[in-house]
């Protein structure tokens, strides 16, 4: 399972991409709208500070307005994603646009038929609103399980990016699953490396265990 982050968080993503763990960052009109800078500039900073797919969404509910909004997002870079609402022309969007070479990635989805028609209109990824749907009906791992077992049937290119994961234990659910990705914000980011007592503690006895040693704690080989 992959990892995109999903923030503006530049210290952040840039952090990510040097421990190598990130594939993707993903952004939205509502983040976005936290920057006092121009769009254009920030989604260019983002694709400088990492190397893997960016994805950032259309705010036109209208087909045309869609079309027109992608294509522009798409110019900025081949590693652009246009995220499109699951919803109304939405589908029609994505399938004119995945023909035309563009990834889509279907978003606000709260159900399994939302995620079953953005697969037949060829969208490339699909994002279901993970802890959205746990406040809204509480099933959301039925709704992404039942999701992917979908697209494994009928072999769809689309690939589950769980989206709206609030918690590591919803990552690690979304894991077990076995979806192909998941974005998250900076602070569950952070927790997924984060220390504890439990791992604090075996680290001191090892490096008392060393340190009581004079041949192992004056090796060359492990000087800094």
């Amino acid at each position: 399972m992959k990892i995109w982050l999903d923030t503006i968080d530049i210290d952040a993503i840039r952090k990510a991409q040097a421990m190598g763990v990130l594939a993707g960052v993903t952004t939205n009109p509502s983040i976005l709208a936290t920057a006092n800078r121009e769009v254009e500039a920030v989604l260019g900073e983002i694709l400088d500070a990492q190397a893997g797919p960016l994805a950032a969404q259309v705010v036109s509910r209208e087909l045309d307005g869609m079309l027109a909004q992608a294509r522009r997002l798409a110019a900025i870079s081949p590693r652009m994603v246009v995220k499109i609402p699951a919803v109304g022309e939405g589908y029609r969007a994505m399938s004119i646009l995945e023909r035309e070479g563009i990834a889509t990635l279907a978003t606000t989805i709260f159900e399994t038929r939302q995620l079953a028609l953005a697969a037949l209109a060829g969208a490339s990824y699909a994002a279901p609103y993970v802890n959205r749907i746990e406040l809204s009906t509480g099933n959301a791992f039925e709704v992404v399980e039942s999701s992917q077992r979908l697209l494994d049937a009928y072999g769809y290119r689309t690939a589950i990016l769980a989206a709206a994961i609030k918690t590591v234990d919803q990552f690690l659910r979304c894991a077990r699953i076995g979806v192909a990705a998941v974005t998250l914000p900076v602070n569950v980011f952070q927790q997924l490396y984060a220390s504890s007592e439990d791992i604090e503690q075996s680290l001191r006895k090892f490096d008392a265990a060393w340190q009581s040693n004079g041949l192992t704690r004056d090796a060359a080989l492990f000087q800094e």
